[in-house]
């Protein structure tokens, strides 16, 4: 199966085009201009899209890097409340006033009384088939997934990974090896010298992503999805199961040409 939909929302064209133009002048007023390995215009205006539609109370974003992200939630829903998670965050070059901040792993926070109508975007690059066991696990049915990438792309296993049954063999160099090695060398070190240490293996799985080819796991994704929708690009892309929103390319959005060739097939999912 090269492409997936299922129960897509009714989006008219029309609506497309008048939030676009809403958002070219949000987009001028982005506090990072230059964001290369970040969102940029086609990324941000599927998520600015997909939340101004779903308008949720409270908002999860697992994986914050410069902070840009950050910016355009809070920018498009000013009364939202905002969890902004990343166990690195010292790379932020904006820092929210609103949003509260953690470094602890998304599967570590308490859930358990967050509204029904809770939205998480995941843009961590943690393997999508584990964040959507986990969101269903929390009850959170709204979900937005970045760098849904196809077989052969990205650096994580994804759900279009999944359905196409391509797994994702992580290549990594030498040198990133020895890394992760010493890595694990120094935890099994600390557990036998140190009383009460806990290993952490999620410090050696976010280095080695390997997820062999199971036709089983998308199965089981599918049966509790209700709504799998990938975002259209704001023109032609290869990797794209939905049509661009505009044909032509002589367009003016302020924003070069390159930038609008970037998609990773944005991903909206609701679970049943």
């Amino acid at each position: 199966m090269d492409y997936f939909i299922k129960n897509p929302p009714k989006w008219e064209k029309q609506e497309l085009l008048s939030e676009l133009n809403i958002f070219r002048e949000i987009y001028k007023k982005r506090p990072i201009k230059t964001n290369h390995h970040g969102m940029m215009f086609p990324h941000m205006f599927a998520t600015y899209f997909i939340l101004k539609k779903f308008n949720p109370s409270f908002v999860i974003e697992s994986g914050v890097y410069k902070g840009q992200s950050t910016w355009l939630i809070e920018s498009t829903l000013p009364n939202c409340d905002l969890l902004s998670i990343d166990i690195d965050l010292t790379k932020r070059q904006y820092i929210s006033k609103k949003a509260n901040y953690s470094n602890k792993d998304f599967k570590l926070h308490d859930f358990s009384s967050i509204p029904k109508n809770t939205l998480v975007f995941f843009d961590d690059h943690v393997s999508h088939y584990e964040r959507l066991q986990q969101a269903k696990f929390f009850n959170i049915k709204s979900i937005i997934l970045e760098d849904n990438y196809s077989k052969n792309e990205g650096d994580f296993y994804t759900i279009k990974h999944a359905y196409q049954n391509s797994g994702f063999n992580h290549n990594e160099t030498k040198k990133s090896y020895t890394k992760t090695t010493l890595i694990f060398l120094l935890e099994m070190l600390k557990k036998n010298f140190q009383k009460n240490y806990y290993f952490c293996m999620d410090k050696i799985n976010s280095r080695i992503r390997d997820h062999k080819p199971n036709i089983n796991n998308f199965k089981n994704i599918e049966k509790n999805i209700e709504t799998y929708y990938e975002f259209p690009p704001i023109i032609e892309n290869k990797n794209s199961s939905t049509k661009p929103i505009f044909d032509s390319i002589d367009l003016d959005f302020n924003v070069s040409r390159e930038e609008l060739n970037h998609y990773n097939c944005i991903t909206y999912i609701k679970l049943k």
